[in-house]
């Protein structure tokens, strides 16, 4: 299966970085249970987490844990409002 990447759009990734944040902390889940979703180590959540590198895989999980409303996704992924 080929990765879809968008990392290439700098504003959407720290866009999403920041809303992943801050439901992180709103709902209070720790990027270890993140990590475990998505199949990777605390670490290199973190680390993607920090440097805004996000693939598709990535953005399912977030969607899949945070369960935003429709109008909240759009904001998120800068569709019309």
């Amino acid at each position: 299966m080929a990765r879809v990447y968008i990392t290439n759009n700098e504003k959407l990734c720290a866009k999403l970085a920041s809303w992943v944040y801050g439901e992180m902390k709103v709902q209070k889940i720790p990027q270890r249970v993140i990590a475990e979703k998505r199949g990777i180590s605390q670490q290199a959540f973190s680390k993607k987490l920090k440097n805004h590198r996000f693939d598709f895989e990535d953005f399912v999980v977030f969607v899949d844990l945070f369960k935003p409303n429709d109008l909240e996704l759009r904001r998120l992924i800068g569709g019309n409002q």
